[in-house]
């Protein structure tokens, strides 16, 4: 198994949750949106750390984190906080106020574009390039580390559970 397996299955249940996201966002449900945001910061968030604490550093040693692969992905990460915190702060004045949704909508439609696209470059150019660059025992600690740190599927979710070997 490579060891960015783990972290493409991940990718699967959040493009399963973006689904989600999308048609709360559509139908102005705000049970939906809220579930998201939770998903965000519980399950995304550890996601995140694998590779921002465990895997970038590791790539980064041999590729550098400045200008390239990395620094894209790191802020894209950014980008995505900023337009959470952008949602979170429209549904803190209110689901009833007139800006709300169109503030939600907007932020929200941003995060679908933005994830799907940085999915997409990580699963294609840098996955595999990690796959290529880091010996067998970077891998080894990779694989550690993330284990250590957790994943953001569970059993039974959707597209992961197709993918996952549990």
């Amino acid at each position: 198994m490579e060891v960015t397996e783990p972290l493409k299955w991940e990718h699967e249940v959040v493009l399963d949750q973006l689904r989600t996201f999308e048609k709360a966002l559509d139908e102005a449900d705000w049970n939906g949106v809220r579930d998201t945001l939770r998903f965000f910061d519980e399950r995304l968030l550890l996601h995140r750390r694998k590779e921002e604490e465990i895997l970038f550093p590791a790539l980064g040693r041999h590729i550098g984190t400045e200008g390239g692969p990395i620094a894209c992905m790191l802020h894209e990460h950014q980008d995505e906080r900023e337009k959470i915190e952008r949602i979170r702060s429209a549904m803190a004045r209110g689901t009833g106020h007139p800006e709300t949704l169109k503030e939600v909508r907007g932020a929200g439609g941003y995060i679908l574009g933005l994830l799907r696209n940085h999915i997409a470059k990580e699963n294609q150019i840098l996955y595999p390039l990690a796959e290529d660059t880091l010996s067998v025992e970077e891998k080894g600690r990779i694989e550690e580390g993330m284990n250590a740190i957790g994943f953001c599927w569970q059993k039974g979710d959707l597209q992961a559970s197709a993918h996952c070997p549990w």
